[in-house]
């Protein structure tokens, strides 16, 4: 129906209701702008005016006249009426039909948006599991390279204290090889003390008349043997404690050995233990890039399924 007509309708209902026809209840009544209201309703009074003038200047009507007239009318009234009763019902009827399709299309689209809610739900209870996962695979990544700066740490603290051992050991190797030195010298001082002692007793053999010269080469030649028998005892003694002290650093060179060994493999594990929450870290990302596309998806399609329930039903 057309602007002019839906005015000029709404005009003549007010007028028969005894409503008064002005611009803002005729553009309630039409549902129009206030615009073509007020161009349309200007129109309508023109007419109405000229109609009134037109029945002014008309002869009344004879009685016989008037009244087949409004036998006409009423005849044509009734039968406007049961043809309007009928469109009125069958566009009501249309209009349930319409309306039982729109509610059943809102009930359905409902039950898509709840279904959607739920899955939604689940998706960020998803992403959620995965920045969890995340977040313990970034602690576990902290704690291994934490693990791995200690071990590192000890690593180096136990090569610093192999390589004094070492040190330690080859200065007292060194001082052991002079330890036998000095006793192979006394040694032969011993000997050379008794080839003496044995050529001073064969010449107090033969030279009596040199007894005096020869004892006192002989208690010369007994004062050093017993120099060289201390000097033999003390070399011993310190062949003995060389020799404790090489065990005791030979004991600690291996424990420091084991202990680089245990400190390297600590090293390998923590490194390992490294690879292995990295690895868990890229696939927490994988998994978290992977909930946050399927809930962007989720989202869209939410969005789209709510334009179509707050679409408006077609007229």
């Amino acid at each position: 129906m057309r602007d002019k007509e839906r005015v000029f309708q709404a005009a003549e209902a007010l007028a028969a209701e005894g409503v008064a026809v002005t611009v803002t209840n005729v553009r309630e009544r039409a549902g129009c702008s206030n615009a073509t209201a007020t161009k349309y309703l200007r129109e309508w009074r023109d007419t109405k005016a000229a109609e009134d003038d037109a029945r002014r200047t008309l002869p009344e009507l004879p009685a016989a006249v008037s009244t087949l007239v409004d036998r006409g009318l009423e005849a044509l009234w009734g039968a406007a009426v049961e043809v309007a009763r009928a469109e009125h019902e069958a566009a009501v009827a249309a209009s349930d039909e319409a309306l039982a399709a729109v509610v059943g299309e809102a009930d359905t689209l409902a039950a898509r948006v709840d279904e959607a809610d739920a899955e939604l739900a689940q998706f960020r209870a998803l992403l959620e599991t995965a920045r969890e996962h995340a977040r313990s695979a970034q602690d576990e990544r902290e704690s291994v390279e934490e693990a791995r700066a200690d071990a590192a740490a000890s690593a180096a603290r136990l090569e610093g204290e192999l390589a004094a051992a070492q040190d330690a050991l080859t200065a007292v190797r060194d001082e052991l090889a002079q330890e036998r030195a000095r006793v192979t010298a006394a040694e032969r001082a011993r000997s050379e003390a008794e080839s003496a002692r044995a050529q001073a007793d064969g010449a107090a053999v033969g030279l009596r008349e040199s007894l005096t010269d020869v004892r006192g080469a002989l208690e010369a030649a007994r004062g050093d043997v017993a120099q060289a028998n201390r000097d033999r005892a003390a070399a011993e003694t310190a062949r003995a404690t060389a020799d404790v002290s090489a065990a005791r650093l030979e004991g600690e060179l291996a424990a420091g050995r084991t202990a680089l060994e245990a400190a390297k493999e600590q090293a390998a594990e923590a490194e390992r233990g490294r690879l292995v929450a990295t690895a868990a870290q890229v696939e927490a990302e994988h998994a978290r890039a992977a909930a946050e596309a399927l809930v962007a998806s989720f989202e869209k399609s939410k969005g789209a399924d709510k334009k179509e329930v707050d679409a408006p039903a077609p007229h």
